[in-house]
């Protein structure tokens, strides 16, 4: 990739605005719910991909005090206004302790709206070819720092909620073998698609509510408070993998597209995923030092953050691809 140049100069002049003029310009977008996440959500990702450190996305070679501190000034107002004014739960119920709240989470990681969204009904029954390999791109797009996403959930837990999320750490690491890293089998979805040649096109242009769930992950990994918030929401994220994948991969079938090197990364997921929730929720359940009642309804939150985020993630692009299958039709 090439080397960071610099922020978008959409990002860069809320960066540089004064606390009351970029209160101003957030109110002022609310009556709009598209412009409002559309300009949320482009900021977060671009603020998040500096957060992670890639080459092509942060200053990893020389550091910019006065930028980073805009950065970060941006980066929590930009975040109050995404869980002040823009997320939407149902209301959540309250626990007596970590093990009803483990067999709530069970039940909600089979049962949550974005488990059987009608998206994955028409990627595997109706998507043509060019909305297929659209949605894979805005799956890599989504899932090329899932290893790293995960790292940062490991640190802050103790026990045996650290110990899990370790364990999928290595996983996503492929057991220690370069060809079974999870960002790995990307790679090969890239070169087998002729996609490297496109990754930048396709970072630039991807649909703002691509990052939705991406985005509400890394606004809990990335704050303290938040962290058993993020156990949650990976928890329930955990949960769409398997019957997900398996609905992509037979729309893939439908069309033609048998190519195990595209194939690679949803195959290898269904068969190695489907137990990662359930060992989360065995994680939360046999925690020492036990949890409090407000750090269990953390983790119930985060799930329930993660539930309704990925829903109105999946309704966009539903919307999205069936409407651009509906201009193709008519061209």
């Amino acid at each position: 990739m090439a080397a960071f140049r610099g922020f978008d100069p959409e990002l860069r002049s809320f960066m540089a605005a004064p606390a009351a003029a970029q209160q101003a310009m957030l109110a002022g977008l609310r009556g709009n719910p598209e412009e409002h996440g559309s300009f949320l959500h482009r900021q977060l990702a671009e603020i998040y991909a500096h957060w992670f450190g890639y080459r092509d996305g942060a200053f990893t070679r020389n550091t910019d005090d006065a930028a980073e501190e805009a950065l970060f000034t941006a980066k929590i107002r930009l975040e109050r206004e995404l869980f002040d004014h823009w997320v939407s739960t149902d209301p959540e119920p309250e626990f007596a302790d970590q093990f009803e709240a483990a067999d709530y989470l069970d039940e909600l990681a089979a049962t949550n709206p974005g488990v059987g969204h009608p998206l994955f009904e028409y990627l595997r029954d109706e998507a043509p070819r060019e909305q297929l390999d659209r949605f894979l791109q805005c799956e890599l797009i989504r899932n090329e720092v899932v290893d790293d996403e995960v790292a940062l959930l490991v640190v802050g837990l103790q026990g045996m909620q650290k110990a899990v999320a370790a364990a999928n750490l290595w996983d996503e690491c492929g057991r220690g073998k370069l060809e079974h890293f999870h960002t790995y089998w990307l790679r090969r979805l890239l070169a087998a698609t002729n996609g490297w040649d496109a990754l930048y096109e396709f970072r630039e242009n991807h649909p703002w509510f691509a990052k939705l769930t991406s985005n509400m992950n890394a606004a809990l990994l990335t704050r303290p408070a938040r962290k058993l918030m993020a156990y949650g929401c990976f928890l329930v994220f955990e949960s769409w993998v398997e019957p997900h994948f398996v609905r992509i991969l037979d729309g893939l079938s439908r069309v033609g597209v048998l190519d195990d090197e595209v194939r690679i990364y949803f195959t290898a997921h269904v068969k190695i995923d489907p137990r990662h929730s359930r060992e989360l929720s065995d994680g939360l359940r046999l925690q020492r030092p036990l949890l409090t009642p407000v750090e269990v309804r953390d983790v119930v939150h985060g799930a329930h953050l993660a539930s309704s985020t990925g829903k109105r993630q999946f309704d966009h692009m539903l919307a999205y691809l069936k409407s651009s299958n509906s201009e193709g039709a008519q061209a």
